[in-house]
């Protein structure tokens, strides 16, 4: 079997089995239907190629294969036509807006319009696999779409049962299973932002929490919102004893997001590790940014 032959082959059978890789330049390789038109009216089909990277075209019918029409053939590296698909590997990538068309026909028995199609590159995906439907209504179009939503339907249930396993993994029985809650139950404390407290126009500002504390460990919920032009991410919290100034271990610090852009609120959750101090204890909360200049201070959170 010539090389080229065989090149393609393995790429259409391992390429189905990694259809999220990349190819040089960071591109993610992407698997898809096209349905020609068959109209002058109506837009020519465009697919993705770039240099260095293989794409198959696979049709539904097969083809005459000394009748493919390619400009540019030259940028190619490889250009290979099979009985029911077309194989293409540009050496470099096409110029922004730069547009190649493509033309092959059909064996004559099929008594069907030649397939048009134009060439581009994307800045970020390349067509690994194309499949290639005379009509969006052929039988074969809407098998491979009725495949597709299977597919997709049986993703969502596998989807759907780890959310379930999920739940019930980390319901309350396993929270004390995992020694997470003992007799002692576990204590909460509410708080919020005073009134006599300074305006907090132009910056990252909190309004109101609550703390939670059991045996072995301690956690301190917060809202805050960023009231400045700029995004905010916090990434270190202190927790500081307000009597003695004992310091308490952050575990970690986690937020319902990474960046809070500005005007966007978000609350942020600050673990405690095996507090060593009395259920009860005072501390001051404050939360930075990779800086450390950007900061808020949460004068008394009981912990």
């Amino acid at each position: 079997m010539p090389l080229p032959r065989l090149a393609a082959l393995l790429f259409l059978l391992l390429g189905a089995a990694a259809p999220a890789q990349t190819v040089p330049g960071g591109r993610a390789r992407q698997d898809r239907r096209v349905a020609l038109t068959g109209s002058t009216a109506e837009p020519v089909p465009v697919l993705r190629v770039a240099g260095g990277a293989l794409t198959a075209l696979v049709f539904d019918a097969p083809l005459e294969k000394g009748s493919l029409e390619l400009e540019g053939r030259e940028r190619f590296r490889l250009v290979e036509v099979g009985e029911w698909a077309v194989y293409l590997e540009p050496v470099a990538d096409l110029a922004p807006g730069e547009r190649l068309g493509l033309r092959v026909r059909f064996s004559e028995r099929e008594r069907a319009e030649p397939a048009v199609l134009m060439l581009v590159t994307h800045p970020s995906e390349v067509d690994a696999r194309v499949r290639i439907f005379r009509s969006a209504l052929s039988i074969p179009a809407l098998q491979a779409e009725l495949a597709e939503a299977r597919a997709q339907l049986t993703a969502q249930g596998a989807e759907l049962a780890e959310l379930r396993a999920g739940r019930d993994a980390n319901g309350p029985t396993r929270f004390a299973l995992a020694g997470l809650l003992d007799g002692d139950g576990v204590s909460a404390t509410r708080f919020a932002k005073t009134r006599d407290e300074k305006s907090s126009a132009g910056r990252v500002s909190w309004s109101q929490g609550f703390s939670l504390r059991a045996a072995n460990w301690g956690l301190v919920s917060v809202a805050v919102r960023n009231n400045t032009p700029t995004p905010w991410t916090p990434l270190e919290a202190r927790l500081s004893g307000t009597v003695g100034g004992e310091r308490a271990r952050v575990f970690r610090i986690l937020t319902t997001q990474t960046v809070i852009g500005p005007g966007q609120e978000a609350v942020i959750w600050v673990e405690a590790n095996s507090p060593p101090w009395e259920i009860g204890t005072a501390f001051s909360l404050e939360l930075l940014d990779a800086s450390g200049a950007r900061r808020i201070l949460i004068p008394r959170v009981v912990l």
